[in-house]
């Protein structure tokens, strides 16, 4: 099997799978499929090599796969490839869109290949993976210090995976992880920026989002990171009006959205400021603008800033 497809909105997850498949090998090339074209990957991919070693292309946001759509006459150079691939190179073609199931493309590739869609981990699994991720290094760790570092982290598995880098350079293995020393090593004062600028998102007050969007951008926030923050926000109050119609217990949405009281109690009462289809409207639009910034189509802060004047004049 020398074709691959793999999806996943986590960068960490797909690297992970993208080594599972290469191993040590250092023949790899490396092509984005929004900066080159259908005949030049093709052809990169036909290319027989003199010596006769497998050759490993990487074919990042290969979102014909998804969303976007390739000519017609392209598509079928793919579809005619991959019915007879050269057999001494494999191609990895990776998405952060969720993949077209219904699309020629997508069904060619899966009838004789490999594809997997890849979900970074949530709620108590994701959890699990924190406590594993520190076990792998050598670290123990209290509950309370791994919900600090999952809170922190915004619950996102890749920030996740980068703060916790950062422990070899404050601690010799194996020790026992101290709350006082991650709170001093993921920064207090970005955690705390990260929610005063959901809170001024959520409370519609423009001038202050954006301002807190500034101060944020000077602490190396990745934007991504405020984009899933928001868009968690917005579905949590969405599940939140679901359930209240469907009469569910505060019991049953804490234990549903994993939320404490207290988050639960907040987010219940923003709910109510907004309606249903705006929600739905606000998630539609997120995912857009990720997946604008994933291909390369909008700047980082100019894409959020975007999404801040769109919402206020909403």
């Amino acid at each position: 099997m020398n074709i691959y497809l793999i999806e996943s909105a986590s960068r960490v997850l797909m690297e992970k799978e993208i080594n599972k498949v290469i191993g040590d090998s250092e023949n790899k090339i490396i092509y984005n499929a929004e900066e080159s074209s259908i005949e030049d990957i093709l052809s990169e991919a036909s290319y027989v090599s003199m010596f006769e070693e497998m050759k490993y292309l990487i074919v990042k946001n290969a979102n014909f796969f998804g969303s976007s759509k390739l000519k017609e006459d392209d598509e079928q150079k793919l579809i005619s490839y991959l019915q007879e691939p050269y057999p001494l190179c494999t191609v990895i073609f990776t998405t952060y869109e969720n993949v077209d199931q219904r699309k020629k493309i997508t069904k060619s590739l899966k009838e004789k290949y490999y594809y997997k869609s890849i979900i970074p981990p949530k709620g108590l699994e994701l959890y699990n993976e924190v406590v594993n991720l520190l076990v792998e290094k050598k670290y123990l760790a209290e509950k309370e210090v791994i919900n600090y570092i999952t809170n922190a982290c915004l619950s996102n598995y890749d920030l996740i995976c980068n703060e916790i880098e950062k422990l070899d350079l404050y601690y010799e293995k194996p020790t026992k992880i101290k709350l006082e020393t991650i709170k001093n090593i993921i920064s207090k004062t970005m955690t705390d920026n990260n929610f005063k600028f959901l809170d001024a998102v959520i409370e519609k007050d423009l001038k202050k989002a954006i301002n807190l969007l500034e101060e944020l951008m000077t602490l190396k926030v990745e934007p991504l990171t405020l984009i899933n923050l928001m868009a968690r926000e917005y579905r949590n109050m969405l599940e939140i009006k679901n359930m209240i119609t469907k009469k569910c217990t505060s019991k049953e949405m804490k234990e549903t959205l994993h939320l404490q009281d207290w988050q639960l109690e907040k987010a219940r009462k923003n709910a109510m400021n907004y309606h249903e289809d705006d929600l739905k409207d606000y998630l539609i639009k997120l995912e857009k603008l990720d997946y604008q910034i994933k291909s390369g189509q909008i700047d980082k802060v100019v894409g959020i800033k975007l999404f801040l004047i769109d919402l206020y004049e909403f």
